[in-house]
């Protein structure tokens, strides 16, 4: 018999053709993660929102879906955000999650922390990741597609918290 006190949380980095996602349970039980994109042409956000997030709605049913919600974006990339967070809240109703969206980073300090720092946070948190953690960048590198996923962690972790 399922705990009905235990809340479900799925929180998402969203990108264009890409989001990164963790499913939390309180209290800090880490259910599943990872990457999930879509590379083709054509209308890449509702393709992503109707192949890769539903299932995960429908898989997990959440309560709550969290979204990191400022950026600075230039324009043409803020339209395309825009139209992909209007399709992840229709499609979060549809499930009855409620969507949040946080406004400020999950760990904004005084101090500057690079994504690199912020994910071995998450690592300490939920060492299941640990293997999954990708190497420090390099300046001329571009960043690892898993980091998506480390920012979910953190904004899901900053959400419970």
């Amino acid at each position: 018999m399922r705990n009905k006190s235990l809340t479900r949380v799925l929180a998402l980095d969203l990108h264009p053709r890409r989001f990164g996602y963790v499913v939390v349970e309180v209290p800090d039980r880490l259910l599943d993660w990872g990457v999930c994109s879509y590379r083709r042409k054509g209308n890449s956000s509702e393709v992503l929102i109707q192949r890769r997030l539903r299932p995960l709605l429908e898989l997990w049913r959440p309560k709550f879906l969290v979204i990191h919600g400022a950026r600075q974006i230039p324009p043409r990339k803020h339209l395309l955000r825009e139209r992909l967070l209007k399709g992840v809240a229709v499609e979060a109703k549809n499930y009855r999650a409620r969507v949040q969206i946080i406004k400020k980073r999950p760990t904004d300090r005084a101090e500057k922390i690079t994504k690199y720092e912020r994910a071995r946070e998450v690592v300490k948190h939920f060492p299941v990741l640990t293997q999954k953690l990708p190497p420090e960048r390099k300046p001329w590198e571009s960043e690892d597609y898993r980091m998506s996923m480390f920012a979910a962690a953190a904004l899901a972790m900053a959400y419970l918290h």
